[in-house]
């Protein structure tokens, strides 16, 4: 299957940045909506075979996620900061922690820096480049060229005025909405592979008035497909990749892996059932993952039965 970038642009307000079971379901309603469930089957059939294609999560544009390893680890920190022949004052140790804590905030990194140093774990190389000014910080990003993020986070607090029997206001009309404002054109990319672009991009163009997300019906997690490109991020052959989707896979070294889990109940479409269809622990977008063999993929839809038959999408996106 070829790679391929697929850009975003927003078109409202978003409730979060959508993973890869987001996007699945979405994905699915459209099809379902627009060609049929006999489709929409046929869809879910070729995960037997050869799926007719596979998403990794939505990323800022041009940026991928910060692999899962610590570039500075407890013992760099303590020699710097309990060395008996350079030692630190209390404000030189306080500001050296302080920075040091960037260093656990990197959400993003580049494609440059994924193919120059991470693809080849060269994370001591990594680590020298930004202490030395070769490589930057900035906004949670990891980049060979300065840049930030353009993003401003709100959390808007609403209070309804119900009265109860006495005439008191009702506490329980007190709830908070949580939205995430980007610049207007904002753009963000999902990663596929396929053997038919042309296929993918026939269920994305009807990405705004679909939504991935929810909310859709108030006008949130609104997207328009802007760009279809070829993606090759040439890398040399090595037995570690990047998640790019959130996993469940025994194909991975664990011994010898850098990852972070992480447990959520999911509950079925209104369509199909509305009840929870099962709690997963998944390997998180990022993780570092030793493989025991290499594949296009890693992991699989996973089927449940809630009085209908309905899949869960935890399958890994690499490169």
């Amino acid at each position: 299957m070829k790679t391929y970038r697929i850009t975003f642009k927003v078109l409202s307000s978003i409730t979060h940045l959508p993973d890869a079971q987001t996007l699945f379901g979405s994905f699915c309603n459209i099809i379902r909506s627009t060609q049929g469930e006999e489709a929409l089957q046929q869809y879910f059939q070729s995960f037997q075979t050869q799926p007719l294609f596979i998403h990794s999560s939505m990323f800022p544009h041009e940026l991928l996620p910060m692999v899962k390893v610590g570039l500075i680890s407890i013992q760099d920190k303590n020699d710097i900061i309990f060395n008996k022949e350079k030692p630190l004052s209390p404000k030189q140790q306080l500001h050296y922690l302080s920075y040091m804590k960037e260093f656990k905030k990197i959400n993003y990194t580049t494609p440059f820096i994924y193919k120059n140093y991470i693809a080849k774990a060269r994370f001591t190389d990594l680590k020298k480049a930004l202490l030395d000014g070769k490589v930057y910080l900035d906004s949670g990003i990891l980049s060979e060229k300065e840049m930030s993020a353009q993003r401003s986070d709100t959390e808007l607090i609403f209070h309804a005025a119900n009265l109860s029997d006495n005439n008191r206001e009702d506490e329980r009309g007190l709830y908070f909405d949580r939205n995430l404002y980007f610049q207007a054109g904002e753009l963000f990319d999902v990663y596929v592979k396929t053997d038919n672009i042309e296929y993918v991009k026939d269920i994305m163009k009807y990405a705004p008035y679909f939504g991935f997300g929810n909310r859709i019906s108030v006008g949130k997690n609104s997207f328009e497909m802007v760009e279809v490109k070829e993606f090759n991020i040439a890398i040399p052959q090595s037995d570690d990749v990047i998640l790019l989707s959130k996993c469940i896979s025994e194909d991975f070294d664990f011994d010898e892996s850098s990852y972070i889990m992480e447990s959520n109940s999911y509950k079925g479409s209104s369509y199909y059932s509305s009840n929870t269809i099962g709690t997963f622990t998944k390997l998180v977008e990022g993780s570092f993952m030793r493989v025991k063999a290499h594949k296009e993929y890693y992991g699989s839809l996973i089927k449940t039965d809630n009085g209908k038959t309905i899949y869960h999408y935890a399958i890994g996106f690499v490169f």
